[in-house]
């Protein structure tokens, strides 16, 4: 868990998107929507990091159980390209969220993200 935090989505490493997604992994998020595959995961990632080149996830909370493991971040970055329709701002966002995994034969193969988005698109100046 903690190497796609690490590899995938900090480093931005997207060798680690196939070796840890399920090759029909299902990810749902908010702000960057539903995506199949870990090719749809990481390009869903490239937006957002396109937005938010510095993007940071430092996660705060682990718990697994099973087949599921939820975490808790804070996600930091600096509005650099445009987000949903706002060009960039260069200001700096911090949110809290979180993931729930299910994970099969070592890999992910659901992800679900609940963020504070609405708190994100405030910072960046959307009403």
């Amino acid at each position: 868990m903690l190497r796609f935090y690490e590899e995938a989505l900090n480093a931005g490493r997207e060798e680690a998107f196939t070796e840890l997604l399920a090759p029909d992994v299902a990810y749902f998020n908010p702000a960057t929507g539903t995506a199949r595959g870990p090719e749809g995961v990481l390009a869903a990632i490239r937006g957002l990091r396109a937005a938010f080149p510095d993007l940071r996830y430092t996660v705060e909370e682990l718990i697994a159980e099973g087949d599921r493991v939820a975490a808790r971040f804070t996600l930091r970055g600096t509005h650099r390209g445009p987000f949903r329709g706002r060009a960039a701002t260069g200001r700096t966002v911090e949110i809290g969220g979180s993931t729930h995994y299910r994970v099969a034969g070592g890999k992910l193969t659901e992800v679900r993200v609940f963020a504070d988005f609405l708190g994100l698109l405030r910072q960046i100046g959307v009403d």
